[in-house]
Parts: structure tokens; C-alpha cells; sequence
């Protein structure tokens, strides 16, 4: 028998590509070799109210100075928003969690790190699980 299910949907995979257009965006791990600005996109928990889900996603921006940095978060959370108004894929509604802060890249610590927390909301997809 067939077992058809409500899933919750890759959310960082539709968050980069509802970015990529605009910024270089990535989903964990961040490959070996990348350019910059650009931001990395981490699913980081969330919670499910029948077909709804909110995640809780962290976006990591990296870039060559500081300004740099700040300017291309203010841009990603703007982009965010607009893209989420206008549901793009799975994208349907993106709140602010927590404002853009600084820190250290554990890997690079030669570039600057900004980084902001999101709610992303989605519907869940559909899929058949086959016996």
C-alpha cells in the first residue's frame, strides 16, 4: 500500500534559489572554493501547525570589509521579504528573528561575518512513499 504524506520542504535549498538571482548564496557546507559577498544559508529548527511550517534559519554573510558585510545582509533580509510577498517557491512569509551581528568566520577569519536569524514560513509538500 501507498502512503501518501505532507513533508516539510528543503527550506535552505528554496532559500537559495529564491537568492541566487540576486546574491552568491550557498547551503551547508560552504564549498571549499566560493566568491564574495555571499551568504550561506542554515536551516537551524523550527516547529509544524498542520501544514505550515516555520523554520528557524540562520543567514551567514560573508565579505572582504565590514560595510560590505552589513550592506549585503540589510540586502539579503530585504530580498527575504519580497521574494516571500511574492511566494516565491515555497517561500511564504520571512520575519526578522534577530538583527544582523558581527562575528568571527572559524574557517577565514581574515573576512568579516554578519550574520541575522529569519522565520521562514512554508507550506509542506506532498509525496507518496512506496511499499
Amino acid at each position: 500500500m501507498n502512503l501518501n504524506i505532507l513533508r516539510p520542504v528543503d527550506i535552505e535549498e528554496e532559500i537559495r534559489l529564491a537568492l541566487s538571482d540576486y546574491f552568491n548564496a550557498y547551503c551547508p557546507p560552504l564549498p571549499a572554493v566560493y566568491s564574495l559577498p555571499c551568504v550561506l544559508i542554515s536551516a537551524t529548527g523550527g516547529s509544524t501547525n498542520d501544514t505550515i511550517d516555520t523554520f528557524t534559519v540562520t543567514l551567514s554573510v560573508r565579505a572582504e570589509e565590514n560595510g560590505e558585510a552589513y550592506e549585503t545582509m540589510s540586502n539579503v533580509l530585504g530580498a527575504l521579504e519580497a521574494l516571500s510577498q511574492n511566494q516565491v517557491g515555497a517561500l511564504r512569509h520571512v520575519t526578522l528573528n534577530s538583527l544582523a551581528r558581527w562575528g568571527t568566520d572559524p574557517v577565514r577569519p581574515d573576512l568579516k561575518l554578519c550574520t541575522a536569524t529569519v522565520l521562514v514560513t512554508a507550506h509542506r509538500e506532498q509525496a507518496t512513499i512506496n511499499n
